[in-house]
């Protein structure tokens, strides 16, 4: 298999993220393609142009799954749950591609119907990651930025900040955090990829954010 490479790097000021390629003699190829979750339209529209040169393969997404209806759940884990259905990181993303004029992944990368998710259940996630960070912040209709001088230098200022701050974001989060965010639904995806190589090359754009490196 080959060396992987950083999954995230800055050059010339932009972030890249690495599109890696692991190959067996005996079976097809594992294509992994580090998404961010907010980006410029090109950024997506290069992803998207991975994705149509592989037709023949497998997708396998990342989307933590909601189980309908859900298994028993405690008291505090029902609240933890629904918390996550808004979780404020989410929001805060949103504002931050309204201001600095970039994507979001979910508008910029379209699903398609075929592809398949290889990412844990919510339930899964919240009791092997603990107590997840609570975010909350505030929730206005109006997710716009300010026009003016001002304005245009805090939206480079907070694009910069993305940038920056994206290749190290993962180890913001605690040990149980990281676990489950990262440990857990790397594993998943992994052994879905492994299974299914053997009949069909495989395709995983997932978090780069979620990647050592």
């Amino acid at each position: 298999m080959t060396r992987p490479t950083r999954g995230v790097r800055v050059i010339g000021g932009d972030l890249h993220t690495a599109v890696q390629t692991w190959t067996r003699a005996d079976s097809h190829s594992i294509i992994l393609i580090g998404l961010c979750h907010v980006g410029e339209t090109d950024y997506y529209a290069a992803v998207e142009g991975i994705l149509d040169t592989h037709l023949d393969a497998e997708v396998l997404c990342e989307g933590v799954i909601r189980e309908q209806p859900p298994p028993a759940l405690t008291v505090r884990e029902q609240t933890r749950l629904a918390h996550l259905d808004g979780w404020g990181l989410r929001r805060l993303l949103e504002w931050a591609a309204a201001a600095t004029g970039l994507q979001l992944q979910s508008r910029g990368l379209t699903r398609r119907e075929y592809w398949r998710n290889a990412d844990v259940t919510a339930v899964d996630l919240l009791r092997v990651s603990g107590h997840l960070r609570r975010i909350d912040l505030p929730d206005p209709d109006d997710m716009s930025w300010p026009d003016g001088l001002q304005a245009r230098r805090a939206a480079r200022m907070l694009r910069r900040l993305l940038i920056h701050s994206s290749r190290w974001s993962h180890l913001t989060a605690s040990r149980s955090t990281r676990l489950g965010i990262v440990d857990l639904r790397n594993i998943n995806a992994i052994v879905a990829a492994l299974r299914i190589v053997h009949d069909s090359p495989v395709l995983l754009p997932w978090g780069a954010g979620h990647l050592s490196g």
